[in-house]
């Protein structure tokens, strides 16, 4: 959320060059995986992969501190001047009187808890799969990074399909590839499909991830960007990062869980999950948010705002 207003505050045109700007962390994402997977754990399996995967998390902290490093070298942003001083949150809390804000805070808290959904069970779903064709080694991260592939593509077109189509367009675009993507993953185990049927199924499923974020995630955040009144866009960031995204994971993270525990039986001390079952509630929520979409977010943008003090 604070790289999301740094990057907002000094981006000229974020339409179209934030998404860009956003890529880089997506590929930052894609790198690692196929560099540790490919080389570090290659060949390992069992205890020895645990073990690899606690090296791989000593290196994730190191390069922790060396972003926390660079950020000290950011461009100075103080805060937005202003003549009267005014309430951030408030502010943005007054924006929910608006129809259109109220309905992306609701359905974007809802996306987030499918989100959440998908990376709690993502990993050992594909470790089920891959185990039902005799792969043991690790290959769960270069799968999923399919997704981010893709993501870097759906990035690179986001500002034109934005300025194309519109925001309504889009985000329903991002909340229908959440819905395909989970009926996708219910479809890997509720078939009798080969194991190279099953692993294709699942990695188109993943590759559906760079519409997920994309046009969903990353293009709410330019439309807040876009409608939030010029002296508080930080603070709505911030806040709005806060009401969906953290609290929506924090739920999505107890509800995916308990979804996953009522659909998993215990059988020889072996856990057994229902996966079509975990994935089809996900695909149902998911659903719902195409349905509000549709029928509640505006087909029309907003006029943009000026500063707080026009909003009183």
């Amino acid at each position: 959320m604070l790289t999301n207003a740094l990057a907002f505050q000094h981006l000229k045109n974020s339409d179209i060059e934030f998404p860009w700007t956003r890529l880089f962390g997506t590929i930052g994402f894609v790198v690692p995986a196929f560099l540790i997977e490919a080389w570090w754990l290659k060949g390992m399996e069992g205890e020895q992969l645990d073990q690899g995967r606690v090296i791989c998390f000593i290196l994730a902290g190191l390069m922790g501190l060396v972003m926390g490093v660079y950020a000290l070298f950011l461009p100075h942003t103080p805060p937005a001047g202003k003549d009267k001083p005014s309430y951030a949150p408030g502010i943005i809390i007054g924006m929910m009187r608006y129809r259109h804000f109220l309905v992306l805070v609701l359905i974007s808290f809802l996306i987030a808890i499918v989100h959440k959904f998908f990376f709690i069970w993502n990993a050992p779903f594909l470790r089920e799969i891959l185990d039902s064709g005799g792969k043991h080694g690790a290959f769960e991260m270069r799968i999923s990074s399919i997704g981010q592939l893709f993501e870097v593509l759906v990035m690179v077109v986001l500002g034109f399909s934005i300025a194309k189509f519109g925001f309504k367009k889009t985000l329903i675009t991002g909340a229908v590839a959440y819905t395909l993507r989970c009926i996708l993953f219910a479809s890997v185990f509720n078939f009798d499909l080969s194991y190279e049927g099953r692993l294709a199924l699942a990695c188109f499923g993943q590759a559906l991830h760079g519409l997920c974020f994309g046009c969903f995630l990353a293009a709410a955040y330019i439309y807040v960007d876009r409608v939030a009144p010029k002296d508080v866009r930080g603070s709505m960031q911030t806040m709005y990062g806060t009401l969906v995204i953290a609290l929506g994971f924090f739920a999505g993270g107890f509800i995916s869980g308990e979804v996953g525990e009522l659909f998993s039986t215990t059988v020889n001390d072996e856990v057994i999950r229902n996966w079509p079952k975990i994935w089809l509630s996900s695909a149902t929520l998911a659903a719902l948010c195409v349905a509000g979409l549709m029928l509640f977010f505006p087909a029309k943008m907003p006029e943009p705002k000026g500063d707080s003090a026009s909003q009183a």
